[in-house]
């Protein structure tokens, strides 16, 4: 019942007051994910990539590790760098395992263990693992990331930072078979060469236009495109004999 008053707290009116009782017999329930198709699972992984690394935790991890560590240098052109005179643009490759393989293995988990697929929680899992330091990375330029995932460059896993050996560890039931075969042979090429190696051959092409000469390319422009093997990363060859066993 509600009181109306005057200005002077005098009573004025009063007004009729009802209730309604509802009964719920059943309430909504979550949403539940399921993939009908392969194509759809591929769609969603897809999803929670795109929320893992617009996430505000992904873009601080990423200023971290370039402020604090070496991933502000190309693990494969060692003379390019993000800071100190001509900037180039540094980027972080997930290795040996990507993103995408880290995200279907945690939702294969969470449907083995019927947990929810919820996108925001599969994101949440995925970037705790990368706060936890279970997460391979290198650090490489546009150019030479792209030519990674174009299996153009392959890199051997002592150049790898964090201990991706724990993920394998933990999530090994859950990772998908095609996945298990490319780690196997990323280890038998790391037990065997200790060195990137590339099927990249620079070209220089000289141009004689009705005879008029161009200049030519420096030697020094030509030792610069060599790889600084000095500066290459400590091989963690503890990590490889893990897996391989």
């Amino acid at each position: 019942m509600i009181l109306y008053k005057t200005s002077m707290g005098e009573r004025r009116k009063e007004r009729k007051t009802r209730e309604i009782s509802i009964k719920i017999d059943e309430l909504p329930k979550r949403r539940s994910w399921q993939f009908r198709t392969p194509k759809d699972k591929v769609k969603y992984i897809k999803t929670v990539e795109s929320i893992c690394r617009k996430s505000l935790e992904y873009k601080q991890l990423v200023a971290f590790l370039k402020r604090n560590t070496d991933l502000k240098r190309c693990t494969v052109l060692r003379n390019l760098t993000s800071d100190g005179g001509r900037h180039y643009t540094i980027e972080i490759h997930h290795e040996p395992f990507t993103l995408f393989d880290i995200v279907e293995t945690v939702v294969n988990r969470r449907e083995m263990e019927g947990e929810t697929l919820s996108p925001l929680q599969v994101a949440d899992e995925v970037m705790q693992l990368h706060y936890d330091g279970k997460v391979g990375l290198i650090h490489l330029s546009t150019t030479m990331h792209q030519l990674v995932h174009d299996d153009k460059i392959a890199i051997p896993l002592s150049y790898i930072y964090q201990r991706y050996d724990q993920f394998y560890d933990e999530y090994k039931p859950y990772i998908n078979p095609v996945v298990e075969e490319k780690l196997q042979a990323k280890v038998e090429f790391t037990l065997h060469s200790d060195d990137i190696v590339s099927d990249i051959e620079p070209e220089f092409t000289y141009i004689s236009v009705d005879g008029w000469k161009f200049p030519k390319i420096p030697d020094e422009w030509k030792d610069a495109l060599s790889v600084d093997r000095a500066e290459k990363a400590v091989p963690t060859g503890e990590l490889v004999e893990a897996i391989a066993n």
